[in-house]
């Protein structure tokens, strides 16, 4: 969904605490594996998945975010919740929000609050994130041999780490000095170009003078 819908929704939800020994568990296992995708591959496999990354993150500490509207279905009913896929300092992170049909009422929408157990557990949560993060590994395996025509750079200012691709490879790095950093974006656009995929604001202008 794009920005406004997820405002919107998100201002009629409750957030659902993370689970972070699951997230260490998740990431400690990933860790050892061959095919673990860095940040670059993760955010193209998503890409494809969900098109264009949405703008509502921290662009100092954050590099994109895809807002996603969740359907679980059960036996007593559907029920309705928000999955924000967001990287932070370099470590993605699913979160939850259950959505009120009936409106907020008195509800504190800024409140942890734990899974609803009837809905979706904590249990069925956690199995949800592991089988969605291993099915985004293997949709990134099965497309991989697809050439990326456009090469690409994105940045983590708060922990000096780069990602993109270019040259037919994908690639995240982290540097140690501010300076090296620098050095490191002003390299990739001498050579390809600024592709650090700023917003367009002339075309969004010219999007909203067509469409009145």
């Amino acid at each position: 969904m794009d920005t406004t819908e997820y405002q919107k929704l998100r201002s009629n939800s409750l957030p659902i605490a993370d689970d972070y020994s699951f997230y260490i568990e998740l990431y400690l296992f990933e860790r050892e594996k061959e095919d673990r995708l860095n940040l670059a591959e993760l955010f193209v496999t998503l890409e494809w998945l969900f098109g264009d990354s949405s703008d509502f993150f921290d662009d100092w500490k954050g590099s994109f975010c895809f807002p996603i509207l969740l359907v679980v279905k059960k036996a007593r009913g559907d029920f309705f919740y928000l999955m924000r896929i967001y990287d932070h300092r370099s470590t993605v992170y699913f979160s939850i929000y259950r959505i009120l049909e009936n409106g907020i009422n008195d509800y504190d929408t800024e409140k942890l609050r734990e899974p609803f157990a009837l809905e979706f557990s904590r249990q069925e949560i956690n199995y949800f994130f592991s089988f969605f993060y291993g099915y985004i590994t293997g949709y990134f395996q099965s497309l991989k041999p697809i050439p990326i025509v456009q090469p690409f750079l994105k940045k983590i200012d708060s922990n000096l780490i780069v990602y993109g691709y270019k040259d037919g490879e994908y690639f995240e790095k982290q540097y140690d000095s501010q300076k090296t950093y620098q050095a490191a974006i002003q390299s990739f656009e001498e050579i390809y170009g600024s592709c650090l995929r700023r917003t367009d604001v002339n075309a969004i202008l010219k999007k909203i003078i067509s469409d009145v």
